[in-house]
């Protein structure tokens, strides 16, 4: 009882600070409000990467000094003093950069300390659902916080708005008083990442390195892609949204008693399906399509991996695979963007979504060998 208890009170936490981080959408708008011209504004927004993946391979070595529990009220604090300092530092370069920084450290440690913790509350029966129904709670915040802080930049400006989006972080820190500690990781020193790069985990880190880049791309370049084509953004994001959602809280649970190489398997095939209607969509339908198959893979893709990776492994032990894994998938996010740049540049952005689906497919094809291989080798 007390563990469901505490398994509620940090998704909630998880919930919390992820709506203080969604407020991140109206940085672009503010900074550029703020007297920021263009590149100056890209900086402040891409260089957010650099400590974001460091606070993910930092993950596990601050639980093993910290302890896990601490860990996450670090992480959440942080975001938490990053939103509100906007109000100050927002209209100079360096301090907003500083501010920027510091909410990327924040974001980069949440995942892998919360998943550490959460895995420690939960029954190996669950594993995978729990994960996933955990995870699904931080994609709702996207619903949530740009419209709210939209509503407040217009009506009460930017200091007021970043305020009101440091508080739901504040509270969140407030929602972990009085949980017990998760099993705290041996401190090996340094990085602590001891037993993070043994041979079976490096194709689950290049599988989750994949999915970053396939999310990313939709993050940071789908919307130009569809504008060139005259397709209504609505046509992918909200129906990618409601199928993400869906299989999260819903068919996860149908799914609970594969495996999760198989689970991942699925979610490459579908990401390369809906890259397949995305690639060359001209129209509304198409890119409907494209926008349902992409939300089941992405749906899949980052909590089962973070299931895979810590599969088996004893509590004091899951700490260092888990900050590998975030750390390849912030990559995929955050660093793939900047070379696609210039493939789109020239091969032009369909051939990119083109790219995508190979790739996808590729490793579909890769999973499906590495999944069928142990019946081979039993028979």
């Amino acid at each position: 009882r007390r563990a469901r208890r505490e398994y509620g009170l940090m998704a909630l936490a998880a919930l919390l600070f992820s709506i203080s981080h969604n407020y991140s959408a109206l940085l672009a708008i503010v900074f550029a409000q703020s007297g920021h011209g263009l590149q100056a504004t890209g900086l402040l927004l891409s260089l957010f990467a650099i400590t974001a993946i460091s606070g993910a391979l930092l993950s596990s070595a601050i639980c093993a000094r910290l302890g896990v529990l601490s860990a996450v009220r670090w992480a959440i604090f942080l975001t938490c003093i990053s939103m509100a300092s906007f109000a100050l530092t927002r209209e100079y370069f360096a301090l907003a950069l500083l501010s920027r920084l510091v909410q990327g450290i924040g974001v980069g440690m949440l995942a892998p300390v919360a998943i550490v913790y959460i895995q420690s509350r939960i029954t190996r029966e669950n594993f995978v659902v729990l994960i996933t129904g955990f995870t699904a709670v931080i994609p709702l915040a996207a619903a949530i916080a740009p419209p709210l802080g939209e509503w407040t930049l217009q009506h009460y400006g930017p200091t007021v708005l970043f305020i009101e989006a440091a508080a739901p972080a504040a509270l969140g820190v407030l929602a972990t008083i009085g949980l017990r500690d998760a099993p705290r990781p041996a401190n090996a020193g340094g990085l602590n990442l001891t037993g993070a790069f043994e041979g079976h985990l490096y194709v689950p880190y290049v599988v989750v390195l994949a999915g970053g880049g396939l999310y990313g791309y939709s993050v940071n370049y789908l919307a130009a892609s569809m504008q060139d084509r005259s397709i209504l953004l609505a046509a992918f994001f909200i129906p990618s949204s409601i199928s993400l959602i869906a299989v999260r809280m819903g068919a996860i649970w149908f799914m609970s008693k594969m495996r999760p190489q198989v689970l991942v398997t699925l979610s490459l095939l579908t990401y390369g399906i809906g890259y397949l209607f995305m690639a060359p969509a001209t129209g509304m339908a198409a890119m409907i399509m494209g926008g349902i198959f992409f939300g089941i893979g992405n749906s899949i893709m980052f909590p089962v991996v973070a299931a895979w990776v810590g599969e088996g492994l004893d509590p004091s032990r899951r700490a260092a695979p888990q900050a590998v894994s975030n750390a390849c998938f912030y990559i995929g996010m955050y660093a793939l963007p900047w070379p696609q740049s210039y493939l789109i540049g020239k091969w032009g952005y369909a051939m990119t979504e083109w790219g995508w689906a190979v790739i996808a497919l590729g490793l579909t094809a890769l999973m499906l060998a590495l999944v069928i291989k142990p019946k081979t080798t039993a028979a």
